[in-house]
């Protein structure tokens, strides 16, 4: 199994490295290394099905290094990498030391040669019925095969990793079937078999495979059984197979559907003729079930992902666009492109005033369950919360998906706030804590949109002029007061109450900004 060889102050350690692998500070992660250079959560090692194992940096303070080079994204591991995380080395080992596969090219009359024309037997009925059995022996013989094949079964669980999956099969095969070495290849994503699991029942830890098995593999999609391979005097140019003192070698692909994505292979070199077409049938059932626990495997960590993810966004974005994002509708990449939306900020007014005459656990208490209020409100109405500042919130319409009435669900939802927050008051009143008042600022325009920040550590952020405005508006807005820009005015003076104020000044040589507040149904302003 895969592991890291950890050098810190401490001496070194080693750790297993699963198909989901966190690594850092805290205690809870999957390898916790204490250095004070390491980031809580620092970086992920996780095993990707045609990559292999790859590393990705969680936005840790200090980065990832591998073999000295700093990574930006996810990077392919190979066996002997040096990671360096903090003041700690690394070095990861992708199988057991000492077990080399070597694949090579021989004669294609070799393997006719080696390898006999046996198939299985119809599935139809792959084992005799007991009235057909020739004697009690082969009953039981047959009967442990099957209930060998069954423990196969139970041994998986759900969220199994494949490495553990194919050390587990190849485990209860030899069981099975008698081998003295065994092995599983599975296709990396440049379509290169790359050893998984390998057991031998000596100290033996090289093995040799024909490139023509392979390829015999790969165009028939079935498996193989071979006969006596040192007797037969037509193999005298296999001369890997006579190097190891094989005897008997059984071999079958893994099949995704009508694509090969491994194989497995039996070697035995005490029997002669050690493998039958029953033997065959039997192994090819394995690699069947073997896909399958793959694909299982396979959909136990798309699911793991995916909750990482839709827990990651749904703090920024409603959970409906968390969902996209999950689902790949919506791409989160790096870079910007011009939108036209709506801008919301909503501020506590008098927070300093407040803030220094209270215990700092009572405001800190205060905002997250100010925040609670605001950021539900946000997202029943299909919006994005772009940051918090302090004690105001940003939030978005418009991007990164727009909706046709985007200015009106930003003012539906500034209204929904301040009347939140009179029960939210009263609530907070009757456990005798002070209240507050908040100021929302909405302003509708063109802007530049996008994901900001490393690979690991984005969030989606809007710039420009429509955003200043937006802060400027909310800056002069009074406790309880929503006030909208002219462009905002335009597209939802049918909808709601409006009263223009006094132009705000703006900054520079700019034209004063036209000032609008929202009014509630009775053409009265908020009061919270």
């Amino acid at each position: 199994m895969p592991k890291l060889i950890i050098f810190s102050r401490s001496g070194k350690n080693e750790a297993e490295i699963d198909e989901h692998c966190i690594i850092g500070r805290q205690t809870n992660n999957h390898i916790t290394i204490l250095d004070p250079g390491i980031s809580s959560v620092h970086c992920l090692i996780t095993f990707e099905f045609r990559q292999g194992f790859v590393i990705r940096d969680l936005g840790s303070l200090n980065g990832t290094f591998v073999n000295k080079i700093k990574i930006d994204g996810k990077l392919s591991l190979k066996d002997g990498d040096e990671i360096t995380l903090g003041n700690t080395r690394c070095i990861f080992r992708s199988m057991t030391p000492g077990t080399v596969v070597q694949i090579i090219d021989e004669d294609s009359r070799t393997i006719h040669s080696h390898f006999s024309p046996i198939s299985a037997p119809k599935s139809e009925k792959p084992f005799l019925s007991e009235k057909e059995m020739p004697d009690e022996a082969v009953l039981r013989a047959d009967y442990e095969k099957l209930r060998i094949t069954h423990e196969l079964q139970r041994g998986i669980h759900f969220d199994m990793s494949i490495a553990n999956i194919l050390d587990h099969v190849l485990n209860c095969t030899f069981e099975i079937l008698p081998c003295d070495r065994g092995i599983i290849l599975m296709l990396n994503k440049n379509g290169a078999l790359k050893p998984r699991a390998f057991k031998s029942s000596s100290e033996e830890k090289r093995f040799i495979i024909s490139n023509t098995l392979v390829r015999y593999l790969q165009k028939n999609k079935k498996g193989i059984v071979s006969t006596d391979a040192i007797a037969d005097k037509r193999l005298s140019g296999a001369k890997s197979i006579i190097k190891k003192g094989t005897r008997s070698t059984i071999a079958v692909p893994i099949l995704e559907q009508t694509q090969m994505i491994g194989i497995i292979i039996l070697e035995s070199s005490n029997a002669v003729s050690a493998y039958n077409a029953k033997d065959l049938l039997l192994l090819t059932n394995i690699a069947n079930q073997t896909s399958q626990f793959i694909k299982t495997s396979q959909m136990a960590k798309k699911i793991k992902e995916d909750a990482v993810t839709r827990k990651r966004f749904q703090r920024l974005l409603s959970p409906n666009l968390a969902e996209m994002v999950v689902s790949g509708q919506l791409k989160v990449e790096k870079g910007g492109e011009n939108r036209t939306a709506t801008v919301m900020f909503a501020d506590i007014r008098n927070f300093t005033h407040l803030s220094e005459n209270a215990r700092p656990t009572d405001v800190l208490r205060m905002l997250n369950d100010y925040f609670e209020v605001a950021v539900d409100t946000v997202f029943h109405h299909e919006g994005t919360v772009d940051k918090f500042i302090g004690d105001a919130i940003m939030a978005i319409w418009g991007a990164p998906v727009a909706h046709d009435n985007d200015p009106i669900r930003a003012v539906r939802a500034a209204i929904e706030m301040q009347q939140l927050l009179v029960e939210f008051n009263k609530t907070r009143a009757a456990e005798g804590l002070y209240q507050i008042q908040v100021g929302i600022g909405i302003n509708t325009g063109n802007l530049v949109a996008g994901y900001i920040g490393s690979s690991h550590t984005m969030s989606y952020s809007v710039i420009g002029k429509t955003v200043n405005t937006a802060y400027r508006l909310c800056s002069a807005a009074k406790p309880g007061q929503v006030l909208i820009s002219e462009h905002t005015q335009n597209q939802v003076q049918n909808d709601f109450n409006i009263n223009e104020l006094e132009p705000i000044p703006a900054k520079g040589n700019f034209k004063p900004i036209r000032t609008f507040s929202v009014l509630d149904s009775n053409g009265n302003e908020f009061k919270a």
